[in-house]
C-alpha cells in the first residue's frame, strides 16, 4: 500500500501492481509517519537500481526494490522520496530531438528538471537508453544537450537558464552536504557531474555562483582516484568542441573572478596584494577548484596528445600526405596548451609571488606534496600545483624569482661567513677565470672545486687578459664558445644525426664522465643565469631531462621518427608486416635479438635482452623487438654517458621548482629561446636615450636596414648586439632593447653594451654609411674590451 501510495501504480503495467500489492500487504506501516518513510525508502531504492541499470525491465525494478526495502539495505543518498519520473526522462529526450513533449508542461519547466533533479541527469540525453553509464562511456550525447536549448522557445530561453541554474547550484550543494563518496563511486550517478558542467550558462557571470558550488563538488569528488580517472576517460572522449566550450566557460569564470576583486583593490603586483587577492571573498579557495577540474580537461587533452603522437598515427599521417591526402581525425586531435593559459592569472605578479611563496614554505616544512596540506590550510592560487595555466613567460618570472631568492641566500650565506670566519677572499659570485684557448679544461677543473651549493650563485666569468667586465654579456660568450668545443667532433661525445641536424650522445665515445656531467652542468648554470645556448638535442633529450628519475619514462618509435626516422621507417616496415603474405624470415632475412654497430673500425654487437643472439626475431616475437630496439638506442646504448650528463644538469635544477613547472617543448624554449626573430615586435619595445628618439632619421635608417636583412644577416645583428642568436621565451617582444646616440656623424663602428643589449649607434649622415657600418660591425663582433 505504500508503494502504491508513491504513484508508481500509474505507469507500471497491470499485471506487477497486484504482485507490489500482494508483496507489501504482509508489512503494512502501521502509522502515517512509517508509511511515509516506508515510500521515501521504497523511491530511493527504486530510483537507484533504474540509474544502475540493475533491472532489465520496470517489472522487475520494482521487484527488486520491493526485495530491498525489507531489508537493511542501505538508502541510496541524494534523491527525494517521491516517485521517480520517467516520464520526465521522456519529455527532455524529445525536447532535444526536436519533438513535442506529451503532457502540458512548459518547455523551461522541462529544464528546469532536468537540472533540479538528479535521477534525470542520470538518465537523460543517453544514445543508448537502456544502459547505464560505465567508467568507460558516459553513455552521453553532447550535441543532444545542445539541441534542447537551442529547442527552448526565445522568450523561455533566459528563464530557463536562470532557474535552471539556480536548481544546479543548490542540487550540487545538497549532495556536498550529503557526502561525495556514493557519487564518486557509481559511473552511473557521477554521468550527472558531466552535464552539469555542460550547461550553456555556466560561462556567464550570471553562472558563476551556481559555478561555485559545481566545482566545490568535483573538488570533493576528486578527493577519490575512480572518479578522477573516470572523468579523465570520458572527456577525452567527447568531440573536442565540447571539451574547448566548457574549457573556455571555466576559464571565463576564472578570469572575472580574479578581475572583479581585482578591481576592488587596485594595484595586485605585489605580495602584499596578492595576499590580499588570496582572502577576498574566499577567492583564492575558488581558483583552486577551477584549476582542479580544469586539470580533468587537461588531463584528457593528454591522453588526445598521446594517441596522436602514438607511432602508427604519426606514420599513418606521413603516408596520407606523401599520398596528398589530408590527415583529420577526430579522435587523435587536441588542444594547444595556450588554451589552458589564463591571462588574469598571467598578469597578475601577485598571485604568482603568492604561490611561488606558500611552495618554498611547503617544501621547507618538508611538505613535497599538496596533498599533504588540508584545503582549509592553503592560501595559495593552485598555479605551481596546476602549471598549465600559466604560460612560458610566467614560469620563466617564477623561475627568475626563485632564482634570485636562492641566490640572493646564498650571497648572504657567503657574507655571513665572511664575517664570522674572517675570510677576505670567500666570494658571494660563482667566478670562473677562463683561457679561450684551454676552455673546456679551465671550465672543467675551476667548476669541480666549488661544492653544488655554490652553483646557485651569480655567475661570473672572466676571460684571461680581456679587460670586459660581466654584468651578463661575458657570461654569455663563454657559455657559446663552450657548448662549440663540447660539439666539436675531435671530443667525441656527441654523434651528429644528418637527418634531423641533430647531436646524440656517442655510444662510443671514450671521454671522461666529468666531460658530459659539465655540459649539463652548463645547461642548468644557462638556465639559472638567464642564459639562451644555441645546442640542438633531439626533443626525447628534453623528455628524458623532465623524467623525475632516470629511467622512468619509456621511449618508443614516435620519439625515433622525430631524430632517426629512416631507421624508424625500417622497424615500421617490420611491424606491418602481414602474417598471410610472404614468409617473415624470406623478407627480413634471419634476424637476432642483437644490435650490430661499429666501433673505432670493428663490429660490435649488443644483445638486446639476455641470450639475445641466440634468439631469432618472428612474427610472434617482433614488437618485443623493436621496443627492446628503441630501449637501447634511449637507454642502455647511452647509459653511462646520459647517467654523467643528467648528474650535472641536477646540480643546479634538481632541487628547484623546474620540472613542477616546465613541459618538455618549454625546457627546449627556456634552453634554446625562439627560433622566430619578429623584429617589428622588438622596433616596437626599444627605447632611445641620448638624444634619440623613434623619429630621428638615423633611427629610421637604423630600422629600415634591419627590416631589409637577411634572415641569417638578422641573427648575426642579434648576436651582436646581444651576445646570442636566438629570442628569449615570448619572443623578442619581450627584449628589453636600447638604441642610444653614440655622437655626431664619424666613421666608428656601431658598439654594444651585450650585458644591457644597448647599442650605440653614431649620428651618421646617410642611410649609405649606416648600412655599411653595421654590416661591418655584426661581421666583427668576437671579444670583450673597456670602452
Amino acid at each position: 500500500q505504500a508503494i502504491l501510495a508513491t504513484g508508481v501504480g500509474g505507469w507500471l503495467a497491470p499485471r506487477v501492481v497486484p504482485a507490489a500489492q500482494g508483496a507489501m500487504a504482509e508489512a503494512a506501516p502501521a502509522s502515517e509517519d512509517a508509511r511515509r518513510l516506508a515510500q521515501q525508502r521504497f523511491a530511493r531504492i527504486y530510483q537507484d537500481i533504474l540509474i544502475e541499470g540493475a533491472g532489465a525491465t520496470k517489472e522487475e525494478a520494482v521487484s527488486q526494490a520491493i526485495k530491498l526495502a525489507k531489508t537493511a539495505h542501505t538508502v541510496p543518498k541524494y534523491f527525494p522520496g517521491e516517485a521517480p519520473r520517467p516520464d520526465l526522462v521522456t519529455s527532455i529526450d524529445a525536447v532535444a530531438d526536436g519533438k513535442t513533449p506529451s503532457g502540458e508542461q512548459p518547455p523551461r519547466r522541462t529544464a528546469q528538471e532536468l537540472y533540479g533533479n538528479l535521477f534525470c541527469l542520470c538518465m537523460a540525453l543517453k544514445p543508448r537508453p537502456g544502459l547505464p553509464a560505465t567508467a568507460e562511456d558516459a553513455n552521453f550525447d553532447a550535441a543532444r544537450l545542445d539541441k534542447f536549448f537551442d529547442a527552448l522557445p526565445a522568450d523561455e530561453q533566459t528563464e530557463a537558464l536562470e532557474s535552471s541554474l539556480e536548481l544546479l547550484g543548490k542540487l550540487a550543494d545538497s549532495i556536498v552536504d550529503q557526502g561525495c563518496t556514493e557519487l564518486g563511486a557509481s559511473p552511473a550517478k557521477l554521468r550527472s557531474v558531466l552535464l552539469m558542467m555542460s550547461h550553456p550558462g555556466l560561462g556567464d557571470p550570471g553562472g558563476f555562483e551556481a559555478m561555485r558550488s559545481l566545482l566545490r563538488l568535483v573538488a570533493r569528488l576528486l578527493q577519490q582516484e575512480a572518479p578522477r580517472e573516470t572523468l579523465v576517460r570520458w572527456y577525452a572522449a567527447l568531440p573536442l568542441v565540447v571539451m574547448e566550450r566548457i574549457l573556455g566557460q571555466v576559464r571565463q569564470f576564472l578570469t572575472l573572478s580574479i578581475l572583479d576583486v581585482q578591481v576592488e583593490l587596485g594595484n595586485s603586483s605585489s605580495l602584499g596584494a596578492g595576499t590580499q587577492l588570496a582572502v577576498q571573498g574566499d577567492l583564492a579557495r575558488h581558483c583552486r577548484n577551477a584549476l582542479r577540474f580544469m586539470n580533468i580537461l587537461w588531463l584528457a587533452n593528454e591522453q588526445r596528445r598521446a594517441a596522436a603522437s602514438d607511432w602508427r598515427t604519426l606514420w599513418k599521417a606521413r603516408k596520407m600526405r606523401e599520398r596528398g591526402e589530408k590527415f583529420d581525425e577526430e579522435a587523435i586531435q587536441f588542444l594547444p596548451a595556450v588554451q589552458f593559459h589564463n591571462d588574469a592569472v598571467n598578469e597578475c605578479e601577485g598571485i604568482l609571488k603568492l604561490d611561488l611563496k606558500e611552495c618554498l614554505e611547503l617544501q621547507h616544512a618538508g611538505k613535497f606534496r599538496y596533498s599533504d596540506v588540508e584545503d582549509a590550510q592553503r592560501h595559495d592560487f593552485g598555479v605551481v600545483e596546476f602549471p598549465f595555466v600559466l604560460s612560458p613567460e610566467s614560469k620563466v618570472r617564477m623561475l627568475n624569482m626563485e632564482s634570485l631568492l636562492i641566490q640572493r641566500e646564498e650571497v648572504r650565506h657567503a657574507v655571513t661567513w665572511q664575517m664570522l670566519r674572517g675570510r677576505a677572499s670567500m666570494n658571494p659570485f660563482l667566478v670562473l677565470k677562463i683561457k679561450r684557448t684551454n676552455i673546456v679544461q679551465d671550465a672543467l677543473q675551476q667548476l669541480a672545486e666549488y661544492p653544488s651549493t655554490h652553483y646557485k650563485r651569480p655567475l661570473k666569468i672572466v676571460f684571461d687578459g680581456e679587460d670586459g667586465v660581466d654584468e651578463g654579456g661575458v657570461q654569455k660568450e663563454f657559455f657559446q664558445l663552450l657548448i662549440e668545443k663540447l660539439y666539436n667532433e675531435d671530443f667525441g661525445m656527441f654523434e651528429r644525426i644528418e637527418e634531423s641536424r641533430t647531436f646524440w650522445f656517442n655510444k662510443n665515445s671514450l671521454e671522461a664522465n666529468l666531460q658530459f656531467e659539465l655540459f649539463g652542468l652548463v645547461l642548468g648554470l644557462a638556465i639559472y643565469n638567464q642564459v639562451i645556448l644555441d645546442v640542438k638535442f633531439p626533443r626525447v633529450v628534453y623528455k628524458k631531462l623532465m623524467a623525475p628519475r632516470v629511467g622512468t619514462s619509456a621511449f618508443g618509435l614516435g620519439d625515433l621518427l622525430d631524430f632517426e626516422p629512416t631507421l624508424a621507417k625500417s622497424l615500421i616496415t617490420l611491424l606491418e608486416h602481414e602474417p598471410n603474405g610472404a614468409n617473415f624470415e624470406d623478407v627480413f632475412g634471419p634476424l637476432r635479438f642483437v644490435v650490430e654497430y661499429e666501433c673505432y673500425g670493428c663490429n660490435v654487437e649488443a644483445e638486446l635482452k639476455e641470450g639475445g643472439k641466440d634468439i631469432l626475431v618472428n612474427w610472434e616475437n617482433r614488437e618485443e623487438y623493436v621496443q627492446k630496439y628503441c630501449d637501447w638506442i634511449f637507454g642502455s646504448s647511452i647509459e653511462k654517458q646520459y647517467a654523467a650528463f643528467r648528474k650535472g644538469f641536477d646540480q643546479c635544477i634538481g632541487d628547484t621548482l623546474f620540472r613542477r613547472l616546465f613541459r618538455e617543448d618549454e625546457l627546449e624554449l627556456v634552453i634554446c629561446g625562439a627560433v622566430e626573430l619578429d623584429f617589428v615586435a622588438l622596433e616596437k619595445v626599444t627605447q632611445y636615450q641620448d638624444g634619440f628618439t623613434s623619429s630621428s632619421e638615423p633611427v629610421r635608417w637604423f630600422w629600415e636596414v634591419v627590416h631589409s636583412l637577411s634572415p641569417e644577416d638578422k641573427r648575426s645583428l642579434l648576436m651582436f648586439c646581444t651576445g646570442c642568436d636566438r629570442a628569449p621565451v615570448g619572443g623578442l617582444g619581450r627584449l628589453p632593447f636600447i638604441v642610444s646616440r653614440n655622437g655626431p656623424d664619424s666613421d666608428l663602428l656601431p658598439s654594444v653594451h651585450t650585458c644591457f643589449n644597448h647599442l650605440l649607434l653614431p649620428a651618421y649622415s646617410s642611410k649609405e654609411k649606416l648600412e655599411r657600418n653595421v654590416r661591418r660591425a655584426i661581421q666583427h663582433s668576437t671579444g670583450f674590451g673597456l670602452m
